[in-house]
């Protein structure tokens, strides 16, 4: 679950989001929608606490908190640990991020990161990444093929099981079909439902009929209601 009470952050004098107030619930996905400029992925970057205080004027005030493994937590809090942090709240960018190495390299570099060294155990989660995110059967027999080489629509459900393998609990997802065409985006979004089905997942979308399809809930500028 993620809580805003009276959100409010920005930079300097300048006010980006102020007294937001909503709660995304695990097992739905909450989307969040406004015109451009007013502070959405702004909004995603402060769950997963990618905007740091006072680095830039960065400010924050109010209240904002996740469940993670049962409990609330503020990820502003001052012993909470970043990297244990993101590894339970997953951002996958708009525009899908891949690193210059291989299918297989790609999937496991987080594990790896985690200081995990057994390769039978990488490789077992990395299959199950895989076929969470519907790519399995397309990339089995070249995994050692550089990440490069996949499609649009390929590389984003990639950074998808990127994510995964670390077995997140949140997922923020900032507007990620917005380049891919139709096919893609239906598969991406059919992934949403499945991510969500056991996990928070908080969705930024201008697609309004994305939103129709997809949300159980939808955050107009702090305002909360159901599609």
């Amino acid at each position: 679950m993620i809580s805003l009470e009276n959100f409010s952050c920005g930079y300097g004098e300048e006010t980006i989001l102020r007294e937001v107030s909503f709660v995304a619930r695990r097992g739905e996905i909450t989307a969040v929608t406004a015109p451009s400029g007013h502070g959405k992925t702004t909004l995603l970057k402060a769950v997963n606490r990618l905007h740091e205080v006072d680095a830039n004027g960065f400010w924050q005030r109010g209240e904002i908190e996740v469940t993670i493994g049962g409990e609330m937590i503020d990820p502003y809090g001052k012993h909470i640990d970043l990297h244990w942090l993101r590894r339970k709240i997953a951002y996958v960018f708009q525009s899908p991020m891949v690193l210059p190495m291989s299918i297989e390299a790609n999937v496991a570099f987080g594990l790896k990161l985690a200081h995990e060294r057994d390769r039978k155990h990488i490789a077992q989660r990395v299959r199950a990444a895989l076929e969470e995110v519907g790519l399995w059967e397309e990339v089995q027999h070249r995994l050692d093929q550089a990440a490069s080489t996949l499609s649009l629509g390929q590389k984003q459900r990639l950074a998808i099981a990127r994510a995964l393998v670390l077995d997140p609990e949140i997922f923020l997802l900032d507007e990620p079909t917005s380049s891919l065409d139709a096919e893609a985006t239906a598969r991406v979004e059919s992934l949403m439902k499945r991510l969500a089905s056991d996990r928070t997942v908080l969705l930024v979308s201008h697609d309004q009929a994305q939103i129709e399809r997809v949300a159980d809930r939808v955050i107009v500028l702090g305002k909360d209601k159901a599609p």
